[in-house]
């Protein structure tokens, strides 16, 4: 049975959980998803998800120390042959990437799938994300202008912890507006409101915090928006990826580590 890894915090369990969904439609085929990674995360992630797997059909939940470890990740990635059943996600992705060909491997799967070209029928799968969502959420406002910024605050590495600079929410507020109209007020969904306001700076906007009621209900607000300022996060990737947005921004790469591929309907300032 093909294993894929799943591991991280939310958006990067949602980048796995899709990629695995891929291949149960490629292969018809059932797919196990391997939680053994969270025996070790480091910021005490927990898989929550499992609900969504539970809709999707096909996918079991399994504990496989021996594979989803981070030494025994590391050494299969290096090792210097390939047996077949050890599959490691390389990016960028080839001019030619067929996912039916990809899918057809065997074995385990370790990687964070973070490309939406390994997500096969987008339409279903945002709408079953927005529903996994709705449930779990308040009634919220719409239509508004959502700026998310993760800070990375717990990474103890400077490269690690990087975020895009002033300039870039200045030029996304400017395609907002070419693309939706006038911004007078920004809604500031943030892991750490207050560190974030004292990052950003004087935007020319008016910066309205979002109280803290959990990931379900930042979410909906951001699935709900009329426009997104995303930043390098794989929470912000989701929201743009599933959310209603008319226009959605998405910085360029320069020098964040953190940094899902941004998807063709993003704007890149």
């Amino acid at each position: 049975m093909r294993t894929v890894k799943i591991q991280g915090g939310l958006g990067n369990q949602l980048f796995g959980l899709a990629f695995a969904r891929s291949l149960t439609l490629a292969t018809g085929a059932p797919v196990a998803l391997d939680v053994a990674s969270y025996r070790w995360d480091k910021f005490g992630m927990t898989f929550t998800i499992g609900e969504i797997a539970d809709r999707i059909g096909g996918l079991t939940v399994v504990e496989r120390p021996w594979l989803g470890n981070r030494l025994t990740s590391a050494a299969m990635r290096r090792a210097p042959f390939d047996l077949g059943l050890f599959t490691s996600e390389t990016l960028p992705l080839p001019a030619d990437f067929d996912f039916g060909v990809y899918a057809g491997r065997q074995g385990y799967f370790d990687g964070y799938w973070q490309h939406e070209a390994y997500i096969l029928d987008g339409g279903a799968w945002s709408d079953l994300f927005g529903a996994f969502v709705s449930a779990r959420a308040v009634a919220d406002e719409r239509d508004a202008v959502v700026l998310h910024y993760r800070t990375y605050k717990e990474e103890n590495h400077p490269v690690f912890s990087r975020t895009p600079e002033r300039d870039y929410f200045l030029d996304a507020i400017a395609a907002v507006e070419r693309g939706s109209g006038r911004v007078s007020k920004l809604v500031l969904v943030s892991d750490d409101p207050e560190l974030a306001l004292d990052r950003l700076g004087d935007l020319g906007r008016e910066i309205v915090i979002r109280g803290r009621r959990g990931w379900a209900d930042d979410m909906a607000l951001m699935l709900n928006a009329r426009a997104l300022i995303l930043t390098n996060s794989s929470f912000s990737w989701w929201a743009g990826y599933c959310g209603r947005a008319g226009v959605v921004t998405y910085p360029t790469r320069r020098r964040l580590f953190h940094y899902p591929i941004p998807a063709g309907r993003f704007v890149r300032c």
